[in-house]
């Protein structure tokens, strides 16, 4: 005889790992985003509601920033300006008879596409990371717990800092990128091309307009903020002790990357559609 009880009913079947997958894909993705938006909201918010006490913790982070990032910055930059700037529209302007104007079809380049995706990315990969690992870091050693415990805003006091100082130094590293880049090209284009920095000078300026830099400039701002929002809230929902902090910041430069290259393509879109203008600043 079975000590099962016939009428209790039959428990039912775990659900199965397809099943959790289809869930956590389907509503996952969709919270994340309402999570980062809302953070993005208080955070604006508690930036402009005054006392504005975080602006010391705000320097610290963006002198933290420079210091972790400039050197990757620059080895990247070179890098991107010999493959990109060299094999590509180097190329393309050689074969078209044109190689005087790769210093202007380079400038274009870079203030539109190269200088915001490499800066983004580096910014990402480097600071983004940090800012993620740092949250994260307090929430697994509980310290967050301790601050709701103590009545203080942890988003005022960790989130609002990091989200000024990633849009306000930002564009100071994409200008550097910027720099970086020109500099690669004045030292290395003429020698290979076969003309002197005069032409290179001359092509730039003829190229270079006040529109491209502060689209440059916007979207540098806009990236920055963006990075750090999606770190902060990486680190803030970070579980699992030390190895969901590592899952935390895997996922800040992964989610970081997809949304710079999304916004870049969004507003590039968007610019060469209001300013038809801009299609054809390009001038040897």
């Amino acid at each position: 005889m079975s000590n099962v009880d016939a009428t209790r009913p039959p428990r039912p079947a775990p659900p199965r790992a397809a099943d959790a997958v289809a869930s956590s894909t389907a509503f996952g993705w969709l919270r994340t985003a309402g999570g980062m938006g809302w953070l993005f909201l208080v955070a604006a918010r508690e930036a402009l509601t005054p006392p504005r006490g975080y602006w010391r913790a705000a320097v610290v982070e963006m002198s933290l920033t420079v210091q972790r990032c400039v050197l990757p910055l620059a080895v990247v930059a070179t890098v991107f300006v010999i493959g990109f700037g060299f094999f590509v529209l180097g190329g393309i302007t050689e074969v078209l008879g044109a190689s005087d104007r790769e210093g202007g079809a380079v400038i274009v380049g870079l203030m539109r596409e190269m200088a915001i995706w490499t800066t983004g990315m580096v910014f990402a990969g480097v600071a983004g990371s940090a800012m993620a690992a740092d949250i994260g870091s307090r929430k697994a050693r509980e310290e967050l717990d301790a601050l709701d415990v103590l009545g203080v805003d942890k988003i005022r006091m960790l989130v609002v800092p990091k989200v000024v100082a990633g849009a306000l130094i930002c564009p100071v590293l994409g200008m550097l990128c910027v720099l970086f880049l020109e500099l690669a090209n004045a030292v290395l284009a003429p020698g290979q091309f076969g003309y002197s920095r005069e032409v290179l000078f001359a092509s730039t300026r003829g190229s270079l307009t006040a529109l491209d830099i502060y689209g440059a400039l916007i979207r540098f701002v806009i990236i920055g903020a963006m990075v750090a929002v999606v770190a902060s809230y990486k680190g803030l929902t970070a579980s699992g002790g030390t190895e969901g902090v590592g899952r935390a910041v895997n996922q800040t430069i992964v989610v970081s990357f997809a949304l710079i290259w999304g916004f870049d393509a969004f507003f590039n879109l968007a610019y060469l559609s209001l300013f038809p203008d801009a299609q054809v600043s390009f001038k040897g």
